[in-house]
């Protein structure tokens, strides 16, 4: 009874969120359906196609996003393609049409068009649309070309604790968001990148799966997860999106039949010197709180916590917690979303570091919804720790000034990326 309450309850917030969705969308899509059609040349059979192709994508994109994977894949993925791509685009061309409108405005107080557009307004609507397709269709491309090459980003932090022979080299993977749309062919291409970073730890910081368990047990997914192999083990925790799906134990279960250690809100004291901690997602209101998960544990031992939200990031420094790892933001997956979510968050992409405490938040390996990053990169992260020599005699916070934290991407055509709060006189360049 319990459980079914539990799935109802799920059931009514999905439908309240799709509701809402809907309607934002459905008033931003008259907008731009009307402003474009308005643009067109006065050809029935042009406006006719338009309209068709509009409601076509309008209607995938609601339709995927309302019944998820519950639908065959056979029909999912063309429906997905189909309806994120729609929504990027429509977004863009929002972006587009408001700035032409603030400029028509403009114009109507104060005549700031010249005349070879007022007098060829007809032919000047139809340019600007070609103009803006143009500019759509290059930023997808861009967008679709980031998703489908993940880059490799690299940070060197510095401890005072003892760490296995002197160094921990960590690669951090999240948002993988398994589905019928990033399905098993991309979760190989994860598992190629991950593996050949050679790692001593493999750090899972939750939205392994995107909502349904479907599409884990269909492409047999746990094949490619018992792949991953590091010296000291593999760790993942749970993020918002396990608790979407209703049937989050079965996402669970597969999870750890791959050999990964899935820590949910507990502690695991490795027998080679350092302490992780795996805390639930900040989607269970009743999670357990941090400074519950660290009592008793040697603080002599380096702490590291997963927590997939980087929420409240103080909680990690007063529980004197030496390295959190954290994903969930995707950057804001694509632009203007960067800009939101960095208001947003405290550290919304990056390595930030406060008192004693290291922070890394990821952009992310998969994405929720459309395959475009615009503005953000998909990543693994590599962090190479390593341990201060005891002579030396600098604390853990003047290393943050005198051996800071380096940022590197490994693909040359990419420029490092790091947190908009710089922790000193870091170094960052590019290229291998």
């Amino acid at each position: 009874m319990i459980k079914l309450n539990v799935i109802f309850a799920n059931n009514q917030i999905e439908l309240m969120f799709f509701l809402i969705v809907l309607s934002g969308f459905f008033a931003l899509s008259t907008y731009v359906f009307t402003r474009g059609f308005q643009a067109l040349p006065p050809s029935v059979a042009i406006k006719i196609i338009y309209s068709i192709l509009f409601i076509a994508g309008f209607l995938s994109f609601f339709s995927r996003m309302y019944f998820g994977d519950k639908i065959e894949e056979r029909y999912a993925v063309p429906m997905s393609d189909i309806g994120f791509t729609f929504i990027i685009a429509l977004v863009y061309f929002a972006i587009i049409v408001f700035v032409i409108d603030l400029f028509r405005v403009a114009n109507y107080f104060f005549h700031i068009f010249p005349n070879i557009i007022t007098e060829n307004w007809s032919l000047s609507k139809q340019i600007a649309l070609v103009v803006s397709l143009v500019t759509v269709a290059i930023l997808l491309i861009i967008g679709n070309r980031n998703f489908n090459n993940p880059q490799v980003t690299k940070y060197e932090l510095y401890t005072e604790k003892r760490l296995p022979e002197g160094a921990l080299k960590i690669v951090l993977a999240s948002d993988l968001h398994l589905s019928s749309y990033i399905n098993g062919k991309h979760l190989r291409q994860y598992v190629d990148l991950i593996n050949a970073q050679n790692p001593d730890l493999i750090m899972l910081a939750g939205d392994i799966a995107d909502r349904d368990v479907r599409p884990l047990v269909e492409h047999s997914m746990e094949v490619e997860l018992a792949r991953l192999n590091a010296r000291y083990g593999v760790f993942a925790i749970t993020g918002n999106h396990e608790f979407y799906g209703g049937d989050r134990d079965h996402i669970y279960q597969i999870i750890r039949s791959s050999g990964i250690n899935l820590l949910i809100d507990s502690t695991h004291e490795s027998p080679y010197g350092f302490i992780i901690i795996g805390r639930d997602d900040l989607t269970n209101s009743k999670r357990a709180p941090l400074d519950l998960l660290i009592r008793g544990v040697d603080e002599k031992l380096p702490l590291i916590l997963l927590d997939h939200q980087p929420k409240n990031l103080d909680d990690a420094v007063n529980n004197k917690v030496d390295l959190q790892l954290s994903g969930h933001t995707h950057k804001g997956q694509f632009w203007p979303g960067n800009l939101i979510v960095s208001s947003m968050f405290e550290l919304a992409y990056g390595h930030k570091k406060k008192s004693e405490t290291d922070f890394i938040v990821t952009s992310g390996l998969g994405l929720w919804g459309p395959k475009y990053r615009i503005g953000t990169k998909s990543e693994i992260v590599v962090i190479d720790w390593k341990e201060l020599p005891a002579s030396s005699g600098t604390t853990s916070a003047e290393s943050s000034a005198t051996e800071p934290a380096k940022a590197t991407s490994a693909e040359s055509s990419a420029t490092s990326e790091s947190s908009s709060e710089p922790t000193g006189p870091a170094t960052s360049t590019s290229g291998e």
